[in-house]
């Protein structure tokens, strides 16, 4: 490029000696030129440009005048973020002479962001000393905008597209964890179904018959608690569930269902129930219950003991299920009670659904109440769930009267 003179005709690109009048042809080209052309002169510490064009001013808002009349001032626009990566690599390439290329952003007058592609070359005298810097600014906050659009929309892409990965894996273990907890009852129903069908001709006795309609009823209970899990999540998936509240004694409500239950049969069991009531929903804290019995009898060794408690605690009623069996680690605890989500504890051969613990805690929310899980004192796994005693004077919406259990 022709060396670039300044208002008065002084020669500023080092020594050609041309006049104004033979200048203004590259100066008429130089200041059409949409970006802002500049000559800075060489050397490690910021001074003030000699040169700089006009169109300065619409990009940046500020005049010539402005940016030549001192030397820190292209340093003290500089972004705060890009500042020192910059000012390193201009006093690197001033120092070698090497041609500077970058990428950064500027503060406009107004107070905008402006990003610019900045390209420079080292002009040198005929003895090979470094005269000056002469360089172009190029505006690319719209490239830089629309790059950084296209990012955001290749990431919400990739998260899309893990989102399915991570549905299509959820779609196939609840698939599988469903086909396995239905066909084991079934499996079991039909077996005992036909043996009693052939009872006569197979001999057996009246205890043995006692005993195959005792386990026909038990897995006949545990595939419609599996049946009703699934209606139970669809149904507050829609928002259609709202819970319908009745003073009940709870200690009481839960201490019959751990004595019918069978998913903690042939363990040592600890019932600590005392007399408070509260005004809950029987079928939901029912179900809160079933499934905290059934996620200890699946997910502790059968030598494990288990200790189900209920216990006033302030305005509200504590509900607790706990064992001594190998615990959740601490960053699994919020998880487990997430639907289809299986603790690191989970056997791959018999995981489950995994959304017992998603309903109890839906449940308890549903009531006022939260569920949550910590480390039980001595070791295990502590399942708690706390729901509002509401006040007796002034029964909750929703209320359908006083049928204590």
């Amino acid at each position: 490029m022709a060396p670039i003179t300044s208002r008065s005709g002084a020669v500023e690109a080092g020594g050609t000696g041309r006049s104004e009048d033979e200048e203004l042809p590259f100066r008429s080209l130089v200041e059409r030129v949409p970006a802002i052309v500049y000559v800075d002169p060489a050397g490690p510490e910021p001074t003030a440009p000699t040169y700089v064009s006009p169109f300065i001013t619409q990009m940046l808002g500020y005049s010539p005048a402005e940016s030549t009349g001192r030397g820190e001032w292209w340093a003290d626009i500089l972004h705060p973020d890009d500042r020192e990566r910059v000012l390193e690599e201009w006093t690197r390439n001033d120092a070698t002479g090497e041609p500077y290329a970058g990428e950064y952003r500027l503060m406009a007058a107004d107070g905008r962001v402006v990003w610019i592609r900045d390209e420079a070359t080292l002009l040198r005298d005929s003895e090979g000393e470094p005269l000056h810097w002469q360089g172009v600014m190029v505006d690319i906050t719209e490239a830089k905008q629309a790059n950084e659009e296209l990012t955001r929309a290749l990431e919400l892409e990739r998260r899309a597209t893990e989102e399915m990965r991570r549905a299509d894996e959820i779609k196939t273990t609840f698939l599988t964890a469903v086909s396995h907890d239905i066909r084991t009852p079934l499996s079991a129903i039909l077996g005992n179904a036909l043996t009693l069908e052939g009872g006569d001709r197979l001999g057996i006795t009246e205890e043995e018959r006692k005993q195959l309609i005792h386990s026909l009823a038990a897995k006949a209970r545990r595939l419609n608690a599996i049946v009703t899990d699934l209606l139970d999540t669809e149904r507050l998936a829609r928002g259609v569930i709202e819970p319908k509240l009745q003073e009940i004694a709870v200690g009481r409500l839960v201490s019959l269902l751990v004595w019918d239950s069978d998913a903690l049969a042939g363990r040592q069991v600890h019932v600590d129930t005392r007399s408070v009531t509260a005004w809950i929903d029987p079928q939901m804290v029912s179900r809160i219950v079933e499934n905290l019995l059934m996620n200890a009898g699946r997910h502790t060794p059968t030598t494990s003991q288990v200790w189900v408690r209920v216990v006033p605690d302030g305005d509200d009623v504590l509900i607790a299920v706990e064992d001594d069996g190998p615990g959740i680690p601490e960053e699994h605890r919020d998880a487990v009670f997430r639907p289809f989500e299986h603790g690191p504890m989970t056997s791959s051969h018999n995981p489950g659904v995994g959304i017992g613990l998603s309903l109890v805690a839906r449940f308890a929310d549903l009531h006022g109440g939260r569920a949550w899980m910590e480390e039980r004192e001595g070791g295990g796994a502590s399942f708690r769930v706390r729901i509002p005693r509401g006040d007796p004077e002034a029964p909750p919406p929703g209320a359908l009267g006083r049928d204590g259990v």
